[in-house]
């Protein structure tokens, strides 16, 4: 792939992700675009980040499944999952932002020498 097409890919994949997160959003969650990974960690008793986290473990070993498959998927294609998974490691970032926003930064101490 020439790095004109691969610009092309690249550029109707982000939009696509784009147009896919706010669809599934709207879905998925209130005003607090977050909610959701904070409610169901708190359900799991797990943070936010790691029940994204567990969401990113599920598409990458459903990935790895239909990878395998020699028949197509019933529901979810392959480049489907990939977005989604594409999609939660930008969430991902999003709940570390807002959890950080929402707290002081400490700096990292460093034992004395």
């Amino acid at each position: 792939m020439k790095k004109s097409e691969q610009e092309i890919v690249f550029n109707h994949i982000v939009e696509t992700m784009r147009g896919m997160m706010l669809r599934k959003g709207d879905d998925y969650s209130n005003d607090d675009r977050l909610s959701n990974f904070k409610l169901a960690g708190s359900i799991c008793g797990i943070s936010p980040q790691l029940n994204c986290l567990s969401l990113i473990s599920t598409k990458v070993a459903r990935l790895g499944v239909l990878l395998n498959s020699k028949k197509p998927p019933n529901n979810e294609s392959i480049q489907d999952s990939c977005i989604d998974l594409a999609n939660y490691a930008l969430l991902l970032i999003m709940i570390q932002e807002d959890l950080l926003s929402n707290k002081p930064i400490k700096p990292i101490e460093l034992p004395a020498v």
